[in-house]
């Protein structure tokens, strides 16, 4: 048990590049179960993609790539045998401002039950 209570995820030197940009630098934290963690900053200091790091948005992302370490419960959800699929079903992002996929407005929306409950099209 950590002093803060238990360790949740911890991020070990993370940096998050876009091609040779490095937009964020060694960032080591940790997160603890059933505590509030802030992460603030200006505009354009890294903010959203050190979450999207943490969710492996940034594989959507061709030019994208981190160097370093994340854990979820001892597991790096970097890891060959991890699916990012999974990692993002518990690990989810509020955006500030809506940004549906660029799908149509019933895809964007049946989105998250496909996802979890793997029905067909015709079933929804």
């Amino acid at each position: 048990m950590e002093q803060n209570g238990k360790t949740k995820m911890m991020l070990d030197k993370l940096s998050v590049y876009y091609g040779s940009f490095r937009a964020v630098y060694e960032v080591t934290l940790s997160v603890y179960d059933r505590k509030i963690t802030a992460i603030i900053g200006p505009s354009g200091c890294g903010k959203s993609t050190l979450l999207r790091a943490l969710n492996r948005m940034n594989d959507l992302v061709p030019t994208a790539h981190a160097d370093g370490q994340i854990t979820l419960e001892g597991q790096n959800i970097y890891g060959g045998d991890v699916d990012p699929v999974a990692v993002r079903r518990r690990i989810g992002m509020v955006f500030q401002r809506p940004n549906p996929f660029p799908k149509s407005i019933y895809d964007n929306v049946a989105y998250g039950v496909r996802l979890t409950k793997k029905l067909t099209k015709a079933k929804m």
